[in-house]
């Protein structure tokens, strides 16, 4: 968090107002409201006393004083201020999450969370309107024009290298007294920290249900909340995550399916998937589990293909175009696996099952499909929106499925369809879906693995970005031939291998 200006002032006499904090937690701890998430674990519990806030932070600040027999005292100023938005409509919720400096929490962060979930939405709105979103803001931070009310002043100060140098008062002294009046004695004992400074942390890990092994998490950003106080980091290659400073007291973890170029988003609701893992516990362990939750198993399934895509090796591809959605449903009205929307907002809906009787993806299916419906997004950002409009279908499909098959030969030594597709009945290849990439790439001989005739490949050497260069202006089948032996030096006989691979795989 970023720290503003301490204003100090000098006062005479030092006032009392403990009853007042202790009045305010009884009252509080006596409004009991439960609210039942969308997936039925997560509920909303009492109010909780925020230690941070500027009031209960003065208190503490103004007992130490006298106890210290300090003869002044100073008046702290607000460092931050927790708000409450109201966005009206998906434009406003965007605003407001462009800002990638602030933690917006779809829910109260001063009441009690009950339990795990996500996907709360405030019971007094409808579910066509964004929720409420709250947030701590340093107080010079620029805020953007949407309704907002302010809930609290906030006085925080970073662990090191704090406001309070040279200051009778350290701001350890002043953070725990404001915790004891506050009625959370977390930060002098707890049963796993012992009131001692400890750096939160934990790991993410996935049940991948088609290899039947459990995988890291990569790129998931774990946000570690103490109160409204806010720290953030993602987790690495091996799913590790943890707070870039030691503190005290109870942490609480959450996340959110997203990053700063794309968001996972739950179907028929204006929000973004999130996930309470657990509550006050020095470290986590979370393992994503279909048969515990299916929707944030869902939401992991559709995260890890969707950030390989934007951040991992992509053999030098165009990356998907930013600020895109990806959506879970169930099912498609034509039983296809995935659509990919360009107008606005950008969106790819991926389904949980392809079929009328209801097969359903597995973790490679998931993979897979997410591949290929981003694979259309890089394609239009690679040509534009007007050139991609005009391609046709043989084309830019032939261009995602030879993606989706490299991706997942890659991750799972097996081709994309034959993993969404096997045991289905459904036709792997049709006129559009084509073989041509792999054909392009390698040696092996494309209908062979497909049991769908035979055709000696004799062409090799093309890299996905070779061939992602060959879309370029490339509206018809003819015209991406023609680019795809343009961008290399050729012989004859190759020339003429080209020619009759994209006559086999003609879509005509």
């Amino acid at each position: 968090m970023i720290n503003a200006s301490l204003v100090l002032s000098v006062l005479c006499g030092v006032p009392s107002c403990t009853d007042e904090i202790e009045n305010e937690i009884v009252e509080n701890n006596a409004k009991m409201q439960e609210f039942d998430a969308s997936d039925g674990t997560l509920r909303l519990g009492k109010r909780i006393p925020n230690p941070y806030s500027l009031k209960v932070v003065q208190q503490a600040y103004n007992e130490l004083a006298e106890q210290s027999g300090l003869r002044s005292c100073e008046t702290l100023a607000p460092t931050h201020l927790y708000l409450k938005f109201a966005p009206k409509n998906l434009e406003e919720l965007r605003l407001l999450e462009s800002d990638t400096t602030l933690y917006f929490y779809n829910y109260p962060l001063d009441v009690e969370l009950i339990g795990e979930g996500g996907g709360y939405h405030d019971p007094s709105l409808p579910d066509t309107v964004p929720t409420y979103q709250y947030v701590c803001v340093p107080i010079d931070h620029p805020l953007p024009e949407v309704e907002h009310e302010v809930l609290d002043e906030v006085y925080y100060e970073e662990e090191e290298g704090g406001l309070r140098s040279g200051s009778a008062i350290s701001w350890e002294q002043l953070e725990e007294k404001a915790y004891l009046l506050a009625g959370d004695s977390s930060i002098i004992s707890t049963p796993e920290t012992r009131g001692s400074k400890w750096r939160a942390g934990g790991r993410l890990r996935y049940e991948d249900n088609y290899t039947n092994t459990v995988v890291p998490l990569e790129g998931v950003p774990v946000r570690m909340r103490y109160h409204i106080i806010t720290y953030q980091n993602c987790t690495d290659k091996s799913g590790y995550f943890q707070c870039s400073t030691t503190k005290r007291g109870d942490c609480k973890y959450s996340i959110e399916w997203k990053r700063a170029v794309f968001r996972i988003i739950p179907e028929n609701r204006i929000a973004t998937a999130d996930y309470v893992i657990q509550e006050n516990k020095s470290r986590v362990d979370k393992i994503f589990r279909k048969s515990e939750n299916v929707k944030q198993w869902i939401y992991a399934s559709l995260f890890i293909p969707t950030h390989e895509f934007f951040y991992k090796d992509m053999c030098g591809i165009q990356r998907p175009e930013e600020d895109i959605d990806i959506t879970p449903e169930e099912i498609d009205s034509k039983y296809r696996s995935g659509r990919f929307n360009g107008s606005y907002p950008k969106e790819i809906k991926i389904f949980r099952y392809y079929t009328k009787d209801k097969i359903e993806k597995n973790s490679a299916s998931y993979y897979g499909t997410t591949i290929h419906e981003l694979a259309h997004s890089c394609h239009r950002e690679y040509v534009g929106e007007k050139t991609f409009e005009k391609v046709e279908s043989c084309v830019t499909d032939t261009w995602a499925v030879g993606v989706q098959d490299y991706c997942s030969l890659r991750k799972y030594g097996e081709y994309g369809r034959i993993i969404t597709y096997r045991g289905t009945g459904i036709k792997i290849y049709d006129n559009q879906y084509t073989g041509l990439v792999n054909d392009l790439r390698d040696n092996q001989v494309e209908d062979s693995n497909f049991n769908q005739g035979y055709l000696f490949d004799n062409v090799s050497g093309y890299t996905l970005y070779d061939i992602q260069r060959a879309l370029k202006d490339a509206t018809t089948w003819d015209k991406f031939k023609s680019n795809v032996k343009s961008i290399k030096t050729i012989d004859n006989e190759t020339s003429k291998s080209i020619d009759a691979l994209f006559t086999y795989w003609s879509n005509e």
